[in-house]
């Protein structure tokens, strides 16, 4: 086990000398006889402890120890003043300056090593107590960073990346709030992949999966930052067009037709012809979601009946 570290600091050389006799056994002793040899030492050694004298030529104690105080990386070792001065002033003198304690010499060999060895394991303590401070911080952080991750999962479809129905919506509920309090129009849009059945029966899920990432990928590419494509569940997708009236909700679901159309993507060395059925319905206060949800998959609907790949506007 290593063995704490010891600075005494004091410019008579026989209490310099006696003081280290006495710890060698216990520490590892090191020494400084005047004021920037001390700091010096402080600085590279980073003792556990420092056993400093007051009365020293040039820098006194009381100059070392604030010094060593607002130096970061001395701040924290405890400082044990140990001289002749037993005025009450020079204890105070010796506290405001940043000294744990105040030994006066001559010193009870046994009282110095009682008064070293409470202050050694109060630093080990501190030290322990911040190790333990910081652990509880970063295994804080990993939760707090578990929890972002899992609320992120609980929002959105894996397969996609895009939002599920949940996130969706809860997205909704606060576009219909804004929606009615700003009296701004808004329009919603379900959009479906044709014939989907049968890229599973040709192609298997796997195929399928590509066509549904490829699609998925293309309205997102496609659609403003400010809307919103959401999975509904199986091969359709729930749009969102804040601050647009139905003509312009119409034209920018033509603008997704297109995008999907042109897109061909490729699965087992084939590219694959996609194209998907939009229906769109201005968001009526007068109904609630599920009847204006239901109104664009209607209209989605209507222009499967009629032609599919086409875009097609609630009556």
């Amino acid at each position: 086990m290593t063995r704490e570290k010891i600075l005494i600091v004091d410019d008579s050389p026989t209490p310099l000398r006696a003081l280290g006799e006495m710890l060698k056994h216990d520490y590892e002793v090191y020494t400084a006889t005047e004021g920037r040899e001390a700091l010096r030492r402080a600085r590279e050694l980073r003792p556990d402890l420092v056993l400093l004298d007051v009365m020293m030529p040039g820098m006194d104690g009381y100059t070392i120890c604030g010094i060593l105080r607002n130096d970061p990386s001395t701040a924290e070792i405890p400082v044990l003043f140990i001289t002749a001065k037993s005025e009450s002033e020079d204890i105070v003198r010796g506290f405001e300056a940043g000294g744990l304690d105040y030994i006066t010499k001559p010193f009870n060999p046994s009282e110095l090593s009682a008064r070293i060895q409470t202050h050694l394991e109060l630093r080990r303590s501190r030290l322990a107590l911040r190790t333990y401070a910081l652990e509880l911080e970063r295994r804080n952080e990993e939760l707090d960073r578990a929890r972002e991750s899992l609320e992120m999962m609980a929002r959105i479809d894996p397969l996609t990346g895009l939002a599920n129905r949940r996130y969706a919506l809860e997205r909704l509920n606060a576009e219909i709030s804004r929606s009615s309090r700003h009296e701004e129009p808004f329009c919603l849009a379900m959009a479906d992949i044709d014939d989907f059945k049968l890229f599973n029966d040709t192609h298997g899920h796997e195929g399928g999966d590509v066509v549904l990432k490829s699609v998925a990928d293309m309205l997102v590419a496609s659609v403003r930052r400010e809307d919103m494509v959401a999975r509904w569940g199986g091969e359709e997708f729930l749009l969102m067009f804040p601050r647009l009236s139905l003509d312009g909700a119409v034209k920018a679901a033509e603008k997704l037709r297109a995008a999907v159309e042109s897109c061909s993507p490729e699965y087992g060395g084939k590219a694959l012809r996609v194209t998907v059925t939009i229906g769109v319905a201005g968001y009526d206060h007068a109904l609630d979601l599920d009847a204006n949800i239901s109104r664009a998959d209607g209209a989605m609907y209507e222009g499967k009946r009629a032609s599919k790949n086409r875009v097609t506007a609630a009556r």
